[in-house]
């Protein structure tokens, strides 16, 4: 009997401690990716891109601004019809393994997301609805 308890608190005590620091590990990723302080950032900027659609309508210039406001990672976007630029409904913006995931609202679509991935410190590429590619640089 005193082997079964000895096994139990042994085995509980690892199980805990495991626990534990997985929690941790995965807190202190949550918070690296989503809060990270606006001085350690290599990606905020205003970036012009061209996303390639397939007719009737073709390519599209879009404008990207990326920045921090009140320490959390946020975007705006807007897109020219061929007479002015039109906003964009930004739902999230969200850092995760050195890409950006932007949930936006496209009035001919719905809710889309834009995968945006940093080539180097001027230039990105991505998708955009996870099918239509695009490339584009940083203006500013």
């Amino acid at each position: 009997m005193k082997k079964i308890i000895v096994l139990f608190t042994v085995f509980s005590f690892t199980f805990s401690s495991c626990t534990s620091l997985r929690i941790k590990k995965s807190i202190e990723g949550f918070i690296s990716s989503t809060e990270a302080k606006p001085s350690q950032n290599n990606y905020e900027g205003n970036y012009n891109l061209s996303i390639s659609f397939s007719e009737p309508y073709g390519d599209i210039d879009v404008s990207l601004q990326i920045f921090y406001k009140d320490l959390k990672l946020s975007s705006t976007i807007s897109y020219f019809n061929g007479v002015e630029d039109i906003p964009v409904i930004v739902n999230s913006t969200e850092l995760f393994e050195g890409a950006i995931f932007i949930n936006l609202v496209d009035p001919e679509a719905g809710n889309v997301e834009m995968e945006v991935y940093f080539d180097d410190e001027n230039s990105i590429s991505g998708f955009y609805a996870g099918q239509f590619k695009f490339k584009g640089e940083r203006i500013k």
